[in-house]
């Protein structure tokens, strides 16, 4: 009878997530996860499945703890120009602070594994239009109480909103001066006050 495993998978996936994020997937070996994790090999692979499984399960529990921070600003905002705002604020500390320069772990999977696997790509795919759709039901709500110009649609600055906000985090990874940081989210909303 196998015996039931007994660790911590929340821990386990964090550890295993701060590996992958420093290292990528692809430098990332099964020995750097089993020292990361506490577990060995054959745990691994009983609890998660591949190499691939843990990394994509790594990425799900990433995108959780993004998508509170996107709540948090839609639960706050007086309006819907002000929660774009805040979403792109809520990330400032976040930016300022990854003094290693690690960046935004699902952009970076996105460059190095998006290509990579059907799989992943479509988790990615899916991942961009969930954002998408927030930013595309923001500026319609906005554009409908008129505080967001109708110079294009909602769907187009959707995607001006999205590029901006990957931009930002892109930028972000190398700059570390608020003021500046600051300017772009306030750039990005001129375009679209």
């Amino acid at each position: 009878m196998p015996r039931i495993a007994e660790f911590d998978k929340e821990k386990v996936l964090q550890n295993a997530m701060y590996v992958f994020w420093e290292k990528g997937y692809n430098g990332t070996s099964m020995q750097d996860l089993v020292d990361a994790t506490g577990l060995n090999r054959s745990s691994i692979y009983n609890s998660f499945g591949s190499k691939l499984e843990l990394y994509q399960s790594t990425l799900s529990r990433y995108q959780k703890d993004a998508g509170g921070m996107f709540q948090r600003a839609l639960v706050k905002a007086r309006n819907p120009l002000e929660a774009i705002r805040l979403i792109f604020e809520g990330f400032l500390p976040e930016i300022i602070e990854d003094e290693k320069g690690k960046g935004c772990f699902v952009m970076n999977c996105k460059a190095e594994m998006g290509n990579q696997d059907r799989d992943l790509k479509k988790w990615l795919l899916d991942t961009q239009e969930h954002t998408l759709s927030t930013f595309q039901d923001l500026v319609k709500d906005g554009q409908e109480q008129g505080i967001i110009n109708k110079k294009q649609d909602c769907r187009s600055y959707a995607y001006f909103v999205f590029n901006a906000f990957q931009g930002f985090r892109m930028t972000g990874i190398l700059v570390k001066d608020k003021k500046v940081l600051q300017q772009i989210i306030d750039n990005t909303l001129k375009v679209i006050a």
